[in-house]
């Protein structure tokens, strides 16, 4: 049972270190480095604080799930294909929506 923990915990591992190498995932990163610090050293109450913070790692897994949808996509074919177009849309709109969600929520709890 610890050797499936452990091979489990060396594929996250994997995987992280493949997301790292995607644009939006760092720009949301970045986003993190101003987001938590103002998490922690703000005034506003504690429902709030981990309301954003639960907010913005969503954002983040939603990110790698469309991440793993556009490869898994792109290992049917490089060719256009617009049903493939429409299941990368549909991966990145739920990761605008979440995007949204976290703005919003941000402005209505400073």
């Amino acid at each position: 049972m610890i050797s499936k923990l452990y091979k489990n915990f060396i594929n996250s591992l994997n995987g992280l270190k493949i997301v790292f190498r995607e644009q939006s995932f760092v720009m949301e990163l970045i986003l993190g480095a101003f987001l938590i610090p103002y998490i922690f050293l703000s005034n506003t109450e504690f429902n709030n604080k981990l309301l954003l913070l639960v907010l913005y790692f969503l954002l983040l897994a939603t990110e790698i799930m469309n991440t793993a949808i556009e490869r898994l996509s792109d290992k049917f074919t490089r060719d256009f294909d617009n049903d493939i177009k429409n299941i990368k849309d549909l991966s990145s709109a739920s990761v605008f929506i979440v995007l949204i969600t976290l703005i919003i929520t941000f402005f209505l709890t400073i």
